[in-house]
């Protein structure tokens, strides 16, 4: 007589082998913590003292300009 248990077990290992295979076959454990990073970023506060650089392309003093 088999017990639930059994089955269940049975069952669980027919579908977690497939599903493992397939995230080792993409990679999933090198691509998911880069994904993650990338969906945590924060912007970057910087001091007052550099407010004159330019960041990214674009001044980043407030939309102040002024005439050299």
């Amino acid at each position: 007589m088999t017990t639930p248990f059994f089955g269940y077990f049975i069952w669980g290992l027919m579908l977690a082998a497939p599903l493992w295979w397939l995230a080792w076959r993409l990679r999933l454990g090198y691509w998911l913590p880069r994904w993650r990073s990338l969906l945590r970023r924060r912007t970057v506060k910087l001091p007052p003292s550099v407010e004159g650089l330019v960041i990214l392309g674009k001044r980043q003093d407030g939309g102040v300009r002024e005439k050299a």
